[in-house]
């Protein structure tokens, strides 16, 4: 057997198992939120208090975080973190609070500096201060249905530690956002709907549901505070403690608006990093989720079955777009006529994205550069922050 017939087979390999997975992970992804329901259980509605971290103006953000003061929920409060209680987008919050004064808020300032995410220093005084046990935590871009604080809150049985939800991307208004939707709603929403189908959850931080006693029995910020993702920092300290994270039957709508290709780019390349640092056998799988790989698989088996390179890969690709605009279609999801280019340029992103994120740990988290591996320092004291 020459070098290229067992490459030839070695690609086939390869092929029907990223096709296998793409058809499985698309059938998954309808299937998720009828299966995710079964297991949302509870039925009381304990008290919730919700925190809003806000660092700066995003777009939609009246919208958006509005959205979590008119949630259709019997008992919850808001409390509003920020590093600079003076600045542009707290001044926005005050109004949007002064809105609703039926809902007890607040708004503290943030001062802790121990973390390598500015997020989690930002959510050290609302998580140690909340006045309820039960803790909603929610990114300034999402937008919350009036009853999915209700829904979401289902899944929070006994055994479950964390429950997150599956974000998707709407309101897309260039063409960077619709690349950056075409990643978010495509290879990496399939997997996450895929493993919840299958009873797994991860941490995605988009909103986290938790209760502060299991967060500090976990082992509070000491579990979260080395790390960039702190969301997957948060989920296996609670199996640590054995507790489950969970997908929410509720996705979560992220207000993307317009974006430019930097900001696609260094989103992108974050979070694959922390895959690379925390979830490495995930990382290492990635390729697989993406069409250009399993083009070139394609090309190289064809050969073995008689068919011409160039049109065993045209028909992958075409396979592989098909069934992801099917996809779309059936959950709703924004389409354009450009829908074939961001596809393209989707692919060319996602694997230039993962080669780069091999050879370094800096990266972006809200306009600032900060280092994936950075050293946590000890977490402060309850009472240092006011």
């Amino acid at each position: 057997m020459t070098a290229f017939t067992v490459l030839a087979w070695a690609a086939a390999g390869y092929w029907m198992i990223a096709v296998a997975l793409l058809v499985v992970s698309v059938a998954a992804t309808i299937a998720q939120p009828w299966l995710a329901a079964r297991r949302a259980t509870r039925r009381d509605q304990p008290p919730v208090s919700v925190v809003l971290p806000v660092k700066m103006l995003e777009d939609q953000f009246d919208r958006t975080q509005e959205s979590a003061l008119t949630q259709h929920y019997r008992d919850f409060d808001v409390t509003v973190s920020a590093t600079d209680i003076e600045g542009p987008a707290v001044e926005r919050m005050r109004a949007i609070l002064a809105r609703h004064p039926s809902v007890p808020s607040r708004i503290l300032r943030s001062t802790a500096k121990f973390a390598v995410s500015p997020k989690v220093d930002n959510l050290y005084a609302p998580f140690m201060q909340s006045t309820h046990d039960v803790i909603l935590m929610k990114d300034a871009n999402v937008l919350l249905e009036p009853d999915a604080l209700a829904q979401h809150v289902r899944q929070l049985t006994d055994e479950v530690g964390l429950v997150c939800a599956i974000p998707y991307c709407a309101r897309l208004e260039n063409f960077a956002a619709q690349v950056e939707a075409a990643i978010i709603n495509g290879p990496h929403a399939r997997m996450l709907f895929l493993a919840s189908a299958l009873g797994q959850g991860h941490g995605v931080g988009k909103i986290m549901l938790f209760r502060r006693s299991d967060f500090l029995r976990a082992g509070g910020f000491d579990a979260i505070s080395h790390t960039v993702g702190e969301d997957n920092a948060l989920a296996k300290a609670m199996r640590r403690i054995g507790k489950r994270a969970v997908f929410s039957h509720r996705l979560v709508r992220q207000e993307l608006g317009a974006r430019t290709f930097d900001d696609v780019y260094q989103r992108q390349l974050r979070w694959s990093v922390i895959r690379r640092s925390d979830e490495l056998i995930s990382f290492l799988a990635e390729p697989i989720c993406q069409a250009v790989p399993a083009v070139i698989a394609s090309a190289l088996a064809a050969p073995l079955v008689g068919i011409a390179p160039l049109a065993a890969a045209s028909a992958t690709l075409l396979l592989w777009f098909a069934l992801e605009t099917l996809l779309s279609v059936a959950k709703g999801w924004q389409l354009s006529w450009a829908a074939p280019a961001v596809f393209v340029v989707r692919e060319a992103t996602m694997l230039a994205v993962w080669l780069n994120a091999w050879v370094t740990d800096q990266v972006v988290w809200a306009r600032d550069s900060v280092n994936a591996r950075a050293g946590a320092k000890p977490s402060p004291v309850p009472h240092e922050e006011g």
